[in-house]
């Protein structure tokens, strides 16, 4: 069997803007710009893939991709605001938020000089402002969403891939990364604990045990499960028979109980 059906590649998310319509940070302007991403994202954080569709609510918060404190013209830029789960946005990210915010000091002198802004009829990345965000990412080592990032010397995307197997997400492996494109992503992993043990995501195995339950069937209703690599791996086995179904998720079972089974017994020596 591929072993490919086994590394999921996590997307970058690429809104669309109307031409026509206002977006923004508050009031309607921000209603508008949070619908649009949302739908971009198929409803999910765009920085550690939750699911962001509640019951009776949509779940996800606006959040500047670049602090919003270190200039004016950051709080209603467009391109500059992503949708994400509220753990991202109001804890994970604003750890080392001081410290990313000292290093950029130097540079906003420079951006504020550079920029030409239009406001909230602005809905792409203005010369001063894609300067900004590679600056800010060689910096503080953020694969900044959305659009995402590429290296400044690589210049491969910066993409993550959700390895089922380890059950961890890793850099993508279909690039040759240079080691700074690598250290970046890594630094991107650590910053939102994307395989932290109280963080990572328990959605896939979920899944799993479900579809095992039910000897191989499984529902393709989208944000069933809370993390969007439950999506992914459906849309990788939608066109499997019943029966192959259930010995791929056996096989991913048997895996994860193996490798559980050795942390444990890790850190009881």
């Amino acid at each position: 069997m591929d072993e490919n059906i086994y590394i999921l590649d996590m997307p970058d998310f690429k809104p669309v803007y109307l031409v026509d319509t206002e977006y923004g940070y508050s009031g309607k302007r921000g209603d508008k710009l949070k619908k649009l991403l949302l739908e971009t994202s198929k409803f999910h954080c765009m920085y550690c893939f939750a699911n962001l569709k509640g019951d009776r609510t949509d779940l996800g918060e606006l959040e500047h991709s670049i602090e919003k404190t270190l200039s004016t013209h950051l709080v209603e830029c467009v391109p500059n605001m992503a949708i994400t789960c509220k753990n991202c946005n109001q804890s994970l990210k604003r750890i080392g938020e001081k410290q990313r915010k000292e290093k950029m000091i130097h540079h906003m002198a420079w951006y504020e000089k550079q920029l030409e802004c239009i406001g909230v009829k602005c809905k792409s990345f203005c010369k001063a402002y894609a300067e900004l965000r590679k600056r800010y990412c060689g910096l503080n080592k953020l694969n900044l969403q959305p659009f995402g990032m590429a290296g400044v010397y690589s210049g491969l995307a910066y993409r993550l891939q959700y390895d089922i197997m380890r059950a961890e997400f890793v850099p993508s492996r279909r690039y040759n990364y240079y080691d700074e494109d690598i250290e970046i992503l890594e630094h991107h992993i650590r910053q939102f604990k994307l395989n932290d043990a109280e963080y990572k995501t328990k959605a896939l195995i979920e899944f799993i045990e479900d579809t095992i339950e039910a000897d191989g069937k499984f529902s393709s209703h989208e944000n069933r499960y809370s993390n969007y690599v439950v999506d992914l791996f459906v849309e990788r086995i939608k066109g499997f028979s019943q029966e192959t179904v259930l010995k791929i998720c056996e096989r991913i079972y048997i895996n994860y109980q193996l490798r559980h089974i050795i942390r444990k017994s890790k850190r009881n020596v």
